[in-house]
């Protein structure tokens, strides 16, 4: 007896005619997910599953963690959106052979209980620390520190302003062997934690270098609309001045022929993302199409995603198994905290305004950043830090605003734990 789900038969495996729809309008699978949000359970708030959303559209199981009201109401507005026409979606939940609507499987669709509600309006989220916001140095603080130039605003202009650790150079070391002989790595890190001065420092060191390796980054701003002919146009924009061809298949030809041109000439090639968790799980797996072109043993291109801890998730095989060819060919590199290097990072940035960091910081002040920006997980004992380059930013300023407010000669302990 199967408790849950349905016995699969012959009508409940076929597609929705919503699949088709989807398809036909070319509007990816992806994109009406993250509008289907789950109304139940710890995870309140958050899309659907991938899983969910495969089972509604090739069977048309209705997701239990949502009302079929809403999810019909969500997705034919989602539609709308994208120009389906009203007389396609009178049919858009009826099955593809026989007619018949999808199957109702949802507990939601009883009335709540007071324990599904009490979940509902208290989710178990882990509570995020509270950090600093951006503000502006003031100019008493500026008066007092003796600060011709603002340290942590434009603050890198060179090799010399980018501070690396052991670890952040491995991850820098990473990103130049995978561009260099055709592989593939995911660069990963918080927001602040210095993905961008990476990146930078990387195209930085192939122009001093004078290394011979072409960069081609697709320009398109929302990540989420990328497809392949976009990525064929950066491709052809960055290796030639041809006009790119109108149909895919004659455009991934001028993609291949360009490539083969430029490798032989002793080039290579990496495609590189930032902003990479925004990438959908279809350009995932597409971009496995570009890593595989080569000519002889050598690979045409290369493949480096830049992106948040979202993009963990986007490369985890169990979310995302259709993309596994990608996934498991991928070298994963996260940026870890300046934790234990917070006082050479201070002291560089600070040197490099001609102002000794001692007497902007008192001794104590080090452990009481780190000790602020660290959280102690729930009914655990692991903790998370946020000692990250922009975020130890941001609090420095606050501190160095109200020292010089409250007449405090340096920033102490005391004062950081007051920020």
């Amino acid at each position: 007896m199967n408790a849950g789900r349905p016995v699969a038969s012959t009508r409940s495996a076929n597609p929705l005619r919503l699949r088709g729809v989807l398809v036909k309008h070319d509007i990816q699978f992806a994109h009406l997910r993250v509008r289907l949000l789950r109304q139940s359970g710890r995870m309140v708030g958050q899309p659907i599953s991938p899983a969910d959303m495969s089972l509604l559209l090739l069977r048309g199981w209705m997701p239990a963690v949502m009302r079929d009201a809403d999810v019909r109401a969500t997705t034919e507005a989602f539609l709308r959106e994208h120009g389906v026409p009203e007389a396609e979606l009178e049919h858009v939940w009826l099955h593809e052979q026989d007619d018949t609507p999808p199957t109702p499987r949802n507990p939601l669709d009883k009335p709540p209980t007071k324990k599904a509600l009490r979940e509902a309006a208290t989710p178990q989220q882990e509570p995020r620390l509270e950090l600093p916001e951006p503000e502006m140095l003031s100019p008493a603080a500026r008066s007092q520190f003796k600060l011709v130039r603002h340290p942590f605003q434009d603050d890198v202009q060179g090799p010399q302003d980018v501070f690396m650790t052991a670890d952040q150079r491995y991850v820098s070391e990473s990103m130049y062997y995978a561009a260099k002989h055709g592989g593939i790595v995911a660069v990963i890190g918080e927001s602040g934690a210095g993905k961008s001065v990476l990146r930078r420092a990387f195209q930085e060191r192939i122009r001093r270098d004078d290394d011979p390796i072409v960069v081609i980054q697709p320009r398109t701003i929302d990540k989420t609309k990328i497809c392949s002919g976009h990525i064929c146009d950066a491709i052809i924009g960055d290796l030639s001045s041809e006009t790119p061809r109108q149909s895919l298949e004659a455009k991934a030809r001028q993609v291949e022929r360009l490539l083969m041109a430029s490798a032989r000439a002793g080039n290579s090639h990496v495609l590189m993302f930032e902003e990479a968790h925004d990438l959908t799980n279809f350009i995932i797996k597409l971009l496995k199409r570009f890593w595989e072109m080569e000519d002889g043993f050598k690979r045409l291109v290369s493949v480096v995603l830049i992106g948040q801890p979202e993009l963990r998730n986007l490369l985890d095989e169990r979310r995302n198994f259709d993309a596994r060819e990608f996934i498991r060919r991928c070298e994963i590199a996260t940026l870890p905290t300046i934790d234990r290097h917070l006082e050479d990072y201070v002291a560089l940035k600070f040197r490099r305004v001609n102002v000794d960091a001692t007497t902007v910081l008192a001794p104590d002040a080090y452990d009481a950043i780190r000790e602020k920006l660290t959280q102690r997980r729930r009914n655990s004992n692991d903790v998370e830090s946020n000692v990250y380059p922009l975020v130890v930013n941001n609090m420095l300023i606050r501190a160095m605003n109200q020292a010089a407010e409250l007449g405090f000669e340096r920033v102490d302990a005391k004062l950081i734990a007051q920020v």
